[in-house]
Formats: structure tokens, C-alpha cells, sequence
């Protein structure tokens, strides 16, 4: 199925983190530094439960000043099965943020009740070639929820532009309170951390993290972390950290 690329493809940079050796970390609190490691450590071996401890506990800090300054353009949803993606291109809030991305969602089943809520959220400057992304939705019912994939990504832009918590909330898949077998056949080396300037508060955190695949096949994975303060401690956004940057 032409999903399934797009699901491999991200299963490949969701799990690609086991072990994280320390590296460098240009202008971060130790305190920071520590959290986005740990972050990193947690979602390495799919401890969901340590993910979890690490985010913000309300909704206003889990999910921040919106980065999009309008409703970008919506364009290309596509759909399969369960999963499903649209393109986003517009101006940002923090002019340090690439204009393009890709929001990915999911579709969750309350009873009989069906809807497609946003997983997660993906900015890139050009998409890196391992994503594989599909053109289009491979059937005709895919095809038909294509209106309901924009609809979902404009609601969700729409309420975080007026901050609107609670419909946020509604429109989320929770990624984090899924289990997920810890993955063995990639190996994470030296971790690099750098704070960037952002106009949306807290931390933004750039990494790039060495591995191999298999033992012998070397990758370098780039991403952000969003780390915010709440209560004293550093938290990390979910939903922007980002491993397709």
C-alpha cells in the first residue's frame, strides 16, 4: 500500500535512537540538557511511560504559542487505512522555522464513532529522501476521506491560532500513551544538542544524533526539541518534536 511507505518511513525515524551518548550541547542549561537526553533516551527504547513524565501537564504549556502566524496553505491530503497526511506551506511565527511540513494524523475509533485526529506535526527545509511520502490515497474509500484529513488539520490550526485548548485536545492522537516494542537493530553514537532562538517561548532544541543500522549502515538523523517551563522543571512539547526537520 502507498501508506505503508509513509508508515515504514516514519517508523524509521521514530525508532531510530537506541543508547544516546552524550555530545555536544551549545548554550543550554544543564537542567535543559539533561530533559531533552532524557527525552531522547525514553523515546529511543519506546518507554512511553518516561515520555510521559517528561511533558507538561497543562494543556496551554503541552502545546504552546502557535507557530503558524495564519491558517497556511492545506494542500495534498492523502489517506490509508488508519494514517493519513497533508502538506502545510506558510508563514511561521518564528521566522527561524522552515514555511513547509507535513502534519501527520490518525484515525481513532470511539464506538462507533470514527475521526482523524493529528499525531504529530513535521517541518523540513527539503523532505529527506527515506520519507518516501505517497502522492495520493491508494483507493477509492481512502479517497473519500481526504475532505475529513483537511478538515481535521484546519480545525487543529484554527483552534491552536485562537488557543483553543480544549479542541486541541480533541483533535490529538496521543502517540505517547501507545506502547511500542523497543527497537534492536539500530545503534545511536554521539548526540549533538544546540538551543536556537524562538519567538514561542521556552527552549528550541536542535539535534543531530549518528547511528548505525544493523551495525555497519551509518545515518545521522536531524530533529528539534521544544522544551518549555512549567513549575520549575523543563517539560518537552510532543507534538512539534520533530525528527523529519
Amino acid at each position: 500500500m502507498v501508506m505503508h511507505r509513509l508508515r515504514i518511513a516514519i517508523l524509521l525515524l521514530a525508532l531510530a535512537f537506541a543508547c544516546p551518548a552524550p555530545g555536544r550541547a551549545a548554550s543550554l542549561p544543564p537542567d535543559a540538557e539533561r530533559v531533552a537526553r532524557d527525552f531522547i533516551t525514553a523515546f529511543s527504547v519506546n518507554d512511553r511511560e518516561s515520555v510521559t513524565r517528561l511533558l507538561p501537564k497543562a494543556a496551554a504549556s503541552l502545546y504552546g504559542p502557535s507557530p503558524f502566524r495564519k491558517m497556511p496553505q492545506i494542500i495534498k491530503p492523502r489517506a490509508d487505512g488508519r494514517v493519513a497526511a497533508i502538506d502545510f506551506d506558510g508563514p511561521m511565527t518564528d521566522s527561524n522555522l522552515p514555511s513547509r511540513g507535513i502534519i501527520v494524523l490518525r484515525l481513532v475509533e470511539e464506538g462507533n464513532a470514527k475521526s482523524w485526529r493529528v499525531r504529530q506535526i513535521y517541518w523540513f527545509n527539503e523532505l529527506p529522501p527515506e520519507a518516501d511520502l505517497p502522492d495520493k490515497s491508494p483507493t477509492a474509500a481512502d479517497r473519500r476521506q481526504e475532505p475529513l484529513v483537511r478538515r481535521a488539520a484546519m480545525d487543529f490550526i484554527s483552534a491552536w491560532l485562537k488557543g483553543k485548548w480544549e479542541v486541541m485536545e480533541g483533535l490529538t492522537f496521543q502517540w505517547w500513551k501507545v506502547h511500542r516494542k523497543p527497537p534492536k537493530w539500530v545503534t545511536l553514537g554521539r548526540v549533538d544538542l544546540e538551543a536556537k532562538p524562538t519567538t514561542l517561548g521556552g527552549i528550541r532544541v536542535d539535534f543531530d544524533a549518528r547511528l548505525k543500522l544493523a551495525g555497519i549502515i551509518p545515518r545521522t538523523v536531524h530533529g528539534n526539541i521544544w522544551l518549555v517551563q512549567e513549575d520549575g522543571a523543563w517539560r518537552v512539547r510532543p507534538l512539534t518534536f520533530s525528527l523529519l526537520f
